[in-house]
């Protein structure tokens, strides 16, 4: 099945709207509109866009919230509804306390985290706000890991949460080079990644 790129102004799963494309975005940008975000200074993080995997004429199960540079990136795959099932997010590897003009040579970013959803059940588009539960592995370039489980119990009541920490965790995985625009498949594809 053919796999294309939606690029646009911003993106994020919401309900059907008839003024957003899938739920997802209102506003498409060019391919040089997109590239001319990806190519500005990586400390302009609040320049972000959007990439919307698409297969075929299908709903699209995948989008980027891409920083210029790759300087941030969150990859949300989608259920058939569009709520999102899983979050990774490669964390920034440049945040200045101002503006200052990014001048490093980084040419990775590292996968931080991973979030699993559940929903109340899986016929109908939900905010991940109103997800049951979740489980989050969150893991450090030292290879220091940490899982979270959260159960909630209902509103207005505390969630339940399990925290398990793990030292020596093999994270070489979790590294991946800065792509050239339009080269996002190691993004949207993490656990192909060696």
């Amino acid at each position: 099945m053919t796999e294309r790129y939606i690029y646009t102004d911003r993106v994020g799963a919401g309900p059907e709207h008839p003024k957003k494309q899938w739920g997802l975005f209102s506003k498409e940008l060019t391919t040089d509109e997109a590239v001319a975000r990806y190519d500005l200074d990586a400390a302009r993080r609040e320049d972000w866009f959007g990439v919307v995997l698409q297969s075929g004429d299908q709903r699209p199960h995948a989008y980027l919230q891409m920083c210029p540079r790759a300087n941030g990136v969150e990859m949300h795959k989608l259920n058939a509804q569009g709520s999102v099932d899983v979050a990774y997010t490669w964390r920034a590897y440049y945040t200045p306390s101002d503006s200052a003009h990014y001048d490093g040579d980084d040419s990775r970013v590292f996968l931080s985290a991973i979030t699993g959803y559940t929903y109340p059940d899986e016929l109908r588009f939900y905010l991940r706000n109103a997800s049951v539960g979740n489980v989050t592995m969150t893991f450090g370039p030292d290879g220091y890991g940490k899982e979270e489980r959260v159960t909630k119990r209902g509103f207005g009541e505390p969630a339940d949460v399990e925290t398990r920490e793990f030292r020596n965790v093999e994270v070489t995985a979790n590294w991946t080079r800065i792509p050239d625009f339009g080269d996002w498949g190691a993004f949207f594809h993490p656990e192909t990644q060696k």
